[in-house]
Parts: C-alpha cells; structure tokens; sequence
C-alpha cells in the first residue's frame, strides 16, 4: 500500500536485520529502498520476510548521520498484518 507520509519519509541508514538471527539486511535493505523511505510502501510482513515467518522474531538497526543507533525488535504473529515499524527521524528533520 502506497502512502503519503512514506514517500516523505527519509530514514537513517539500515545496517543490520535479522529473522531467527539469521542475517537478512540485503534483503531488508532492498524493501527500504535507496531513500530510506520503504519504497513509499507499508508493506505485510509475508511481503518481506516471506510466508515461513510466523512465529519468528525480527530485528532491525540503522544508524543515522549524527551517529545515533535506532533499533527495534519484534516477532510475527499474522503474514497478512501490516509491517509498521517504529520510523526514526533524523535530527536534520525536524
């Protein structure tokens, strides 16, 4: 789903991701797109992590420009839920 306030958005750097500890920052990274902005697309998370990921647990890092490391971490519970994830501002944005 295209959104507005995505297409706006510009994030700090993604530099980790993991499923099951598992490295998958390649493949978030190409869903987070060039802009840092998730394509200008809330995506489910089936369309990121794949429809095996029930139950798994998901994290993700960035570091911004002036240094700050943000992060969340969660599990999947739904394939068809929205993957909304906590969006870091950079100081810059304000």
């Amino acid at each position: 789903m295209k959104l507005d306030y995505y297409q706006n958005y510009k994030g700090p750097n993604l530099t980790e991701a993991t499923l099951n500890d598992i490295d998958i920052t390649s493949i978030i990274q190409e869903k987070y797109g060039e802009n840092n902005n998730w394509n200008g697309k809330l995506w489910k998370y089936k369309e990121i992590f794949g429809n095996e990921s029930i139950g798994k647990k998901i994290y993700c890092e960035f570091h911004s420009e002036d240094g700050r490391k943000h992060w969340f971490h969660s599990w999947i519970n739904d394939n068809n839920q929205f993957f909304n994830p906590p969006l870091a501002t950079p100081m810059n944005q304000y």
